[in-house]
């Protein structure tokens, strides 16, 4: 039963007919208060013409913090939804507090606009496969997928798994779970080594001096990162991992001799930032005690990396560095509790 719990679906033109009514109606047989969550309050008819539906709430009066779980369902709705910045904030919302988000079909268009899907592993609808793993996340073809929070189905066909495996998260029975620690390591394990190659490389072709140690700094920094999640990944899988480079944020990116060092830093602080929302989606996914605090720590130690970034860039653009160092106000939701 899911008596209390509370459950937003976001919606938007041309939604997938039975993607939205069929897990309202399930949800709503077992107890859980559903909200149609529009761009705005006007009536919306479905891709297919067999349904309408008129949103409880526009997203611009929706509060993230009453719901339990999200929905989004797929259809043409994802297109419309991915490019508005008030819907990825609440999606967002609901990623960063580790609550229960399901996306069909298309859905997983959202994720991609909302910055979410790297270090994830999803389905999708087939058309979508080559853009959710360009974004970073790992493509399976099966009926539910579960990681963590995060579960996604391909098609109206498979909405009984779907169903199932988002009731029982929004129940707590196995949301917390990390489907595949391995693969959470190996794409941790593969951004580290991609880093420190990368700035390691950028080390040797820089002409400010300053520049270059302070990119040494920071591949050494990575590297003994590598090293920590080596070490967890061989008591889990009883083996030493493959450093094999995924397309993460600067993985397998080639320093060519000229770039500048506005460049260099521009994707770098990006990287960092990515980094730490991964680690920090980790942290809240993981089962041991251990593994939290490690990814916790990590969490930390990219968004230090991208202050101290952030001072250079500064500097290179004729500012004062002390204006950039980073405040507790300054910081995304859910980085409070590391101060």
């Amino acid at each position: 039963m899911l008596k209390g719990k509370r459950v937003a679906i976001l919606i938007g033109p041309q939604f997938h007919d039975e993607e939205a009514t069929i897990p309202r109606r399930w949800l709503q047989e077992r107890g859980a208060v559903v909200d149609l969550i529009g761009l705005d309050r006007s009536e919306l008819t479905g891709k297919y013409g067999r349904i309408t539906l008129r949103p409880d709430l526009a997203i611009d009066e929706a509060e993230s913090s009453v719901y339990d779980g999200l929905i989004i369902p797929g259809g043409g709705a994802p297109e419309r939804i991915r490019v508005h910045d008030q819907a990825l904030k609440f999606v967002r919302e609901f990623w960063q507090n580790g609550r229960p988000v399901g996306v069909i079909c298309h859905g997983p268009q959202v994720l991609i606009s909302a910055g979410l899907l790297a270090g994830v592993t999803t389905t999708c609808y087939i058309g979508i496969r080559d853009d959710v793993m360009l974004a970073g996340a790992r493509y399976v073809d099966q009926e539910v997928c579960v990681d963590g929070q995060l579960i996604s189905s391909r098609k109206p066909d498979d909405l009984p798994a779907f169903n199932q495996a988002f009731g029982e998260a929004l129940a707590g029975k196995g949301g917390e779970k990390l489907a595949d620690a391995l693969t959470a390591l190996e794409m941790a394990i593969s951004r580290e080594k991609g880093a420190q190659e990368f700035y390691a490389g950028v080390a040797e072709v820089l002409s400010s001096e300053a520049l270059r140690n302070k990119f040494k700094y920071l591949a050494v920094t990575e590297l003994g990162h590598f090293d920590q999640l080596a070490e967890l990944y061989v008591k889990v899988a009883g083996r030493r991992p493959e450093a094999t480079l995924m397309a993460t944020e600067i993985s397998g990116k080639s320093v060519s001799p000229d770039i500048t060092a506005a460049e260099a830093l521009d994707l770098a602080i990006a990287a960092e930032q990515k980094a730490y929302e991964y680690y920090r989606h980790m942290a809240m996914r993981a089962r041991s005690e251990r593994a939290k605090e490690m990814f916790e720590y990590l969490a930390a130690e990219e968004m230090e990396h991208k202050r101290l970034l952030s001072v250079d860039k500064s500097l290179l653009q004729g500012g004062q560095a002390h204006f950039q160092w980073a405040t507790h106000f300054d910081m995304p939701p859910g980085m409070e509790d590391l101060w």
